[in-house]
């Protein structure tokens, strides 16, 4: 059903089918619900990742089972992350140069159509 309204209006997001059924007051409060939510679950999930890796009065936890390999481990992760940042500074950068892309936003877009 949700798929079918936003064909027949042409939309081309969640938050533009709930603007044009509800009006743009629905739009802003479920985006911001959205927004919330998300956050939400990223907290839950650093918090169990938190505890698997530090372990507790029951268990060791990852950290101090593999503290040896860890070092390697880390170290590989963290020359692996350097290489992608560098190699996706460098492909949007001259695509920016050769103006195949248009400069990016700072902040979202909270414009919406009428």
């Amino acid at each position: 059903m949700l798929i079918r309204f936003a064909v027949s209006c042409k939309a081309r997001s969640y938050g533009e089918v709930v603007q044009i059924a509800m009006g743009r007051t629905a739009r802003v409060l479920s985006e911001i619900c959205i927004i919330v939510n998300n956050a939400s679950v990223l907290i839950v999930y650093l918090i169990i990742m938190g505890d698997v890796m530090s372990g507790s009065v029951r268990h060791i936890g990852v950290f101090d089972k593999w503290i040896d390999s860890l070092s390697m481990t880390l170290a590989a992760s963290v020359a692996l992350a350097v290489v992608f940042v560098v190699v996706c500074f460098a492909v949007a950068f001259i695509k920016l140069i050769e103006g195949k892309i248009e400069a990016p936003r700072m902040s979202p877009d909270f414009t919406f159509p009428d």
